[in-house]
Formats: C-alpha cells, sequence, structure tokens
C-alpha cells in the first residue's frame, strides 16, 4: 500500500517538475532565441520540414518564407545596376567575401529589418575581408510602380529612416528573376569566386543580437571553407 507520505512526495515531485519545464518555455520565449520556421541561416538545401508548404514549387514555412535557396552551393548569376548615388554594381567584380541584402521598400518586413540591414553594413564597413551590398528590387514585373511604396524614391526613404547603406538597383526585377529570389527581405552570402555559401531571410524576427550571431555565422563558414 502507499503510504501519504509517498503519494505528497510524488505529487510535490510532479508540481515541481511541471513548474520547472514551465520556467524553462518562459525563459526561451522571452529570450527570443527560440527560432520558428524558415529563418535562420541556411549553407546548404536540406529537404525541408513536413509541414512546409509547396509555393510556386518553393517550399515555405506558414508565413511564406523559403526554407531553400536556389542557386545555394552554385555560382550566383551575373547582373549589373546601378548605385544610388552614382556608379555601377557588377557580380564580376566581387573578390572578396560579399553579403548581398535583397530588399524593397514596398516589403514590410524589410522597412522592419532595414535597422539590422543598416547595422550589418557598418558592422561589415570595419571587416576587410567581407564587403555588403544592398539590391533594392520591385515584388515583380507587373509591381514596378509600388517598388518605392508612398516614399516615391529610396533617397526620400532614408531620409525619413535615417538609415543608409550602398545600395544597388534592380529597376524592373529582371534580376530578382534572375537571382531567383523568392522572399525579401533575403541576404545572399557569396565567396570570392561568386559561390554562394549561405543565405537567411529577415534579421528582424531572429531572437537576441541577430546582426552578431549572423556574423559568427559567417565568419563559420569563411573559417570552414
Amino acid at each position: 500500500m502507499i503510504s501519504e507520505n509517498q503519494i505528497s512526495e510524488s505529487l510535490l515531485m510532479l508540481v515541481k517538475t511541471s513548474i520547472l519545464a514551465i520556467t524553462i518555455l518562459l525563459l526561451t520565449a522571452c529570450s527570443g532565441e527560440k527560432i520558428e520556421g524558415a529563418t535562420g541561416f541556411v549553407t546548404s538545401n536540406l529537404p525541408a520540414p513536413e509541414t512546409a508548404e509547396i509555393d510556386d514549387g518553393v517550399a515555405r514555412d506558414s508565413y511564406g518564407r523559403p526554407y531553400h535557396y536556389a542557386f545555394l552551393g552554385k555560382s550566383l548569376p551575373t547582373f549589373e545596376a546601378p548605385m544610388h548615388g552614382g556608379g555601377t554594381f557588377n557580380t564580376i567584380d566581387i573578390d572578396t567575401w560579399t553579403v548581398i541584402n535583397v530588399w524593397g521598400i514596398w516589403c514590410g518586413d524589410c522597412r522592419r529589418d532595414v535597422p539590422y540591414a543598416a547595422e550589418l553594413a557598418k558592422e561589415l564597413a570595419n571587416v576587410p575581408d567581407i564587403n555588403f551590398i544592398a539590391l533594392h528590387t520591385p515584388a515583380s514585373k507587373t509591381r514596378i510602380d509600388e517598388a518605392f511604396g508612398s516614399y516615391t524614391s529610396i533617397q526620400n526613404f532614408f531620409d525619413v529612416v535615417g538609415y543608409n547603406y550602398p545600395t544597388a538597383i534592380d529597376n524592373d526585377a529582371s534580376i530578382r528573376d534572375k537571382l531567383s529570389i523568392a522572399w525579401t527581405p533575403t541576404y545572399l552570402l557569396v565567396d570570392s569566386n561568386g559561390v554562394v555559401k549561405g543565405f537567411r531571410t529577415e534579421l528582424a524576427v531572429s531572437g537576441k543580437k541577430p546582426v552578431q550571431r549572423f556574423i559568427r555565422d559567417i565568419r563559420e563558414v569563411m573559417n570552414s571553407d
């Protein structure tokens, strides 16, 4: 026969275990470290989870972010684009590791990510072997007129938000299509030979210190290459 003391001890142990489990869940949620869906840094196109939704042939999470990138592990298609402020960016000139941030002012997720993109550009400016370039693109060739939203230009947008970083311009979404961009914002890590070594979606949903974590991820890829 089980004594009352044994029952009490079992109940007490159950309560303690439940409290511990709840505490761990709360700490995980509050820390922002738990990342859901296709929001992490990807270096190889592993099979998508069973919960993935297929849209236009792309495996996506419930929010629409892609799990894969078509040119991961392959040479990035070459392109040339005018720079905001003058000059031209051409991928054939890439001679060092480069982060390419594909975004658009029309995109709400991109606008939320701008402070992180600006921080990333600033941090990488102090790293001699990694460059940063943003590529502003419309949502599609049929939505060119919506590219800048109510801001009408990149400069107006930067003036309003108080950020500025090197930005090339895809005026007609042709570069977006050439690069097979399935989501904005997308960050591509390209090595000095023009090969895509990693990609990720927005930094704004990546918990604490997403820029520092992304730079660590980049360093790990570079060191293992």
